[in-house]
């Protein structure tokens, strides 16, 4: 309700339109293709969970919830109808969230790099795919548990780079995905991102303060290689994430700090969509 309109003055660069609000902290469009990627990979995290939307053994009458970057909003919903005990609050930078949510969910547009300035204390504080926006999970971290009631719980979701390959044989030279995989690295570190940062969540978490730490690692296929019906079904949704995910992912970063022109990008991504096709390779993402 109360957002001003500066935040809805998006930036528009090859063709994808980008956020405003503390512009260039997120590498990442916020346009209707970006946000459907959201949705389709929130799907994907749900039937990673049995179809659950988070693994903290929080009370079902949780109260007072945080949704870090809460994207489209989708995560933050669902979980507002799941808990009508709850307050929900997600914060993004865009307000790409709908405007009919239910009564005991609510957005705010926030920059969770700056300092927090919430009035209350949380119970729970969640955040999801936040790899390509988070530059200081130390600070992230330790601000995350100032702002939780003793008892509280944090859980981050994530996914780290580069992408896997089953195939020993599958290397930067002969994978234009792995190459992929690498200059989105290399394009992430110089403007202060670190691509494998959910593999280094543990010592940072306990450094905060946070006991009892719980890390669960999952793969995701891409594409219907792996066995069983419920893989096959995520490596589905895996493989669309991934599709929209190379543009939206290399567009911005590839052009403006690796100095490529579109084309040059556009060009490369279609080798690595041809790549993601084959039936001999098999690529997968660390959960």
């Amino acid at each position: 309700m109360s957002a001003t309109s500066s935040v809805f003055n998006f930036r528009y660069e090859n063709g994808r339109r980008y956020h405003a609000y503390a512009e260039g902290q997120y590498p990442v469009p916020n346009d209707e293709v970006e946000a459907d990627r959201l949705d389709l990979q929130h799907h994907a995290f749900r039937l990673t969970l049995d179809g659950k939307l988070y693994r903290a053994p929080i009370p079902k009458d949780v109260q007072n919830v945080l949704d870090v970057g809460c994207g489209t909003g989708i995560w933050s919903i669902e979980f507002a109808d799941e808990h009508p005990s709850a307050r929900v609050l997600g914060t993004d930078l865009s307000p790409i969230q709908p405007a009919q949510v239910p009564p005991n969910c609510e957005f705010l547009i926030d920059d969770c790099e700056q300092d927090w300035i919430f009035h209350d204390q949380f119970d729970y504080i969640h955040t999801r795919a936040m790899v390509a926006a988070i530059k200081d999970w130390d600070r992230f971290f330790a601000q995350a548990y100032a702002n939780l009631k003793p008892g509280g719980y944090l859980e981050c979701q994530d996914l780290a780079f580069p992408i896997r390959c089953m195939d020993p044989d599958v290397t930067a030279e002969n994978s234009p995905l792995i190459r992929w995989s690498e200059y989105f690295l290399d394009a992430a570190k110089k403007i202060g991102l670190d691509g494998t940062s959910p593999r280094h969540f543990t010592p940072q978490i306990r450094n905060a303060g946070f006991k009892s730490i719980n890390y669960k690692n999952y793969k995701w296929p891409v594409g219907k290689w792996a066995k069983g019906a419920r893989f096959k079904l995520l490596g589905r949704f895996v493989y669309e994430d991934l599709m929209d995910w190379l543009p939206s992912s290399s567009l911005g970063l590839f052009t403006r700090v690796l100095k490529w022109s579109r084309e040059e990008v556009e060009v490369f991504l279609s080798e690595c969509r041809a790549e993601a096709k084959r039936k001999d390779r098999h690529f997968y993402a660390d959960v």
